[in-house]
């Protein structure tokens, strides 16, 4: 569905007096667009400029999931201690295309030390009692507000953002634990791994391919520049999901060392099984191969390709090549993805635990 509608693009209202604005900004629609949300999406950010980049992702996102966006950006650096707001809707045709289906925006600039404004901004502004998605984007702040989880169903944040990974895990950790919460969380950095994580998992569907697993000796991961914590997800995956993770005196599966070690090599305590770690332009994970003595799995993306090759070598010396869908990278894909899933991504939370970073 192509965007055919923006209703009142970005209009500056009172702080009190938004719920009234965004009821005429409907009223003046005048009957041609239907006001549709599923859920409550929240997004932090930092930044202006960020704030404008976030208002073009919701309007793509608002194209398939409809929602009440409430988009708040902190500028930190300001001098001055302000809150300033502004209403806006995302209509879309309908397939039917016979009308427009809204999305509203609610938006807040909060300038100075404002972070602590947050929690009420977003509970006062919920759309009812629909679940509440939230997106903190970039890292959480040290301490982060516990308060803040309160009312968040899933929480979705990008692991590949956190300069300091191993800190970040834990502050949102301990957080977690003091508001005695259950939020789901959704890293969007292990929903890049979810397509070479589904052709693995056909590849391995089929009978013949099962005794490869059996004599696993080395896992290659290729991935970008910058991603090393994607491939490193992925690893704890197929530790977690191949019964490799080690139990000896409370070791994990994947050494913590591995999220900052110059080292491209390591070894699952108590298993045989060697994990590579390649860093080389493409996709932030473009390459997963599976090596025994005389078998290979070996799954790549080629460039931009919108496929994934699975080529599969048995030790009878036997070959098959399969195509897989790629998925997309940018931020209003990996968000879409993560918006039609449901279930508390326990398959997340074992591949952590294997990782042995404070899950």
């Amino acid at each position: 569905m192509a965007a055919a509608l923006t209703l009142g693009s970005g209009l500056p209202v009172a702080l009190g007096q938004i719920d009234l604005e965004l009821k005429k900004l409907w009223e003046q629609s005048g009957g041609v667009a239907t006001r549709a949300s599923l859920i409550n999406l929240a997004l932090y950010c930092e930044g202006r400029q960020a704030m404008a980049e976030n208002t073009e992702l919701i309007a793509q996102v608002t194209e398939e999931h409809a929602c009440r966006a409430i988009l708040i950006c902190l500028e930190p650096e300001a001098r001055e201690k302000k809150v300033q707001a502004w209403i806006g809707a995302h209509c879309h045709l309908s397939r039917a295309g016979a009308k427009q289906v809204c999305s509203e925006q609610i938006t807040f600039l909060l300038e100075g030390s404002s972070r602590s404004l947050i929690p009420n901004i977003v509970f006062s502004h919920l759309d009812s009692d629909l679940p509440l998605y939230f997106w903190w984007q970039g890292s959480f702040p040290d301490p982060i507000d516990c308060g803040l989880w309160a009312w968040v169903d899933r929480l979705i944040f990008d692991s590949a953002e956190w300069r300091d990974k191993p800190r970040q895990f834990a502050l949102l950790n301990e957080s977690l634990a003091q508001a005695k919460c259950r939020l789901v969380l959704c890293d969007l950095n292990w929903v890049r791994s979810l397509y070479f994580r589904q052709a693995l998992a056909l590849t391995f569907d089929h009978p013949d391919n099962l005794p490869l697993l059996a004599n696993l000796e080395r896992i290659v991961l290729g991935h970008a520049p910058g991603h090393r914590c994607t491939a490193l997800l992925v690893a704890g995956w197929l530790a977690a999901q191949l019964g490799l993770c080690g139990t000896k005196n409370g070791d994990a599966g994947v050494p913590k060392s591995a999220f900052s070690s110059p080292g491209s090599v390591f070894r699952i305590p108590d298993s045989a099984v060697e994990i590579h770690l390649l860093e080389q332009p493409g996709a932030s994970l473009n390459d997963v191969s599976l090596l025994g003595a005389d078998s290979a799995v070996h799954a790549y993306r080629e460039g931009a390709s919108a496929f994934l090759h699975v080529d599969v070598v048995l030790p009878d010396k036997r070959r098959s090549s399969n195509l897989y869908p790629a998925g997309k990278e940018n931020p209003a894909s990996l968000l879409g993805e993560e918006l039609v899933r449901g279930g508390r991504h326990q398959v997340y939370l074992r591949a952590m635990q294997a990782l042995g970073e404070f899950y």
